[in-house]
């Protein structure tokens, strides 16, 4: 669980634009939302693909951009358990949904992104959270300079199979730290051959009713990413796809990735043939 990292240092005028930016009955409106009903409220194209219902589509929308954003709409919890409520604390508002893996980042994407100025293609997926993502299937009308997603807890970036130097060095210019991670969609988009982010959005107690963000939070890693953005918009970033998760072409220094993998590995396992909705995960 990543500690709450306070934002009294960073620069308030962005943080002030990006809180204005923050609406709080959209994001309720997208926790709560069923996943089928997004395309449609969203305009987006729905593309079936070769997978078992629920996970057999994935919801597209071109918006002319060079950066293509993603989300999963899936989550642990079911449906009745998504409600999304606020709290003022002394240590900052903070947000209660058991869906905020990941409907925070669908929120951030299809509403916060716009409002602030950031244009990105929309790829919403299904099935992260058994690992079968549809992000696999996803064939792009065109090329993209790189990609983001925005499905991960705590404050900092992780790239999975997409992370080397230069990636690091980009993100930490933003002041955003670079951490270690398992997987998301990203890592099933090295076909597109460009490098991708999972950038953080707060949110702790994941994969659980008592899932939270402290609003603080939020607003500090989006202040981050949109200097990213700015940074590095209308830069190609190229990737060498890597195969990521076969373990016999990693090295010892890639030991904290085979951990993190296999418990990811026997969670997903373990969960896909037990039910443990509304609550933490085994492990």
């Amino acid at each position: 669980m990543h500690s709450h990292q306070h934002s009294s240092n960073a620069p308030q005028t962005g943080l002030d634009r990006i809180g204005s930016a923050f609406d709080r009955k959209t994001l309720r409106r997208i926790c709560q939302l069923p996943e089928r009903a997004f395309p449609k409220a969203f305009k987006l194209d729905r593309q079936r693909v070769a997978q078992k219902a629920p996970a057999d589509w994935y919801a597209y929308r071109d918006n002319g951009s060079s950066v293509l954003a993603v989300a999963h709409l899936d989550t642990v919890v079911r449906p009745d358990q998504r409600q999304c409520e606020y709290i003022k604390t002394a240590g900052g508002e903070i947000v209660y949904s058991g869906a905020l893996d990941d409907r925070l980042g669908a929120y951030v994407i299809l509403d916060m992104l716009p409002k602030l100025g950031v244009n990105v293609d929309v790829l919403l997926t299904t099935g992260e959270e058994t690992g079968e993502s549809t992000a696999a299937f996803f064939q792009p009308p065109k090329d993209y300079n790189w990609v983001i997603e925005f499905d991960r807890g705590g404050t900092d970036v992780v790239m999975y199979q997409y992370d080397d130097m230069e990636t690091t060095e980009l993100v930490e210019m933003t002041g955003a730290d670079v951490g270690v991670g398992t997987f998301s969609d990203i890592a099933f988009l090295e076909h597109l051959g460009v490098k991708a982010f999972n950038w953080g959005v707060g949110y702790q107690d994941y994969h659980s009713v008592r899932s939270h963000a402290y609003l603080d939070d939020l607003f500090l890693m989006l202040d981050h990413f949109l200097d990213f953005h700015d940074a590095n918009a209308d830069t190609v970033l190229p990737h060498v796809e890597t195969h990521y998760g076969e373990w016999s072409e990693w090295t010892a220094d890639d030991g904290q990735r085979v951990t993190d993998e296999c418990a990811e590995y026997f969670w997903r396992h373990d969960y896909a043939a037990h039910d443990y909705s509304g609550h933490d995960h085994p492990y």
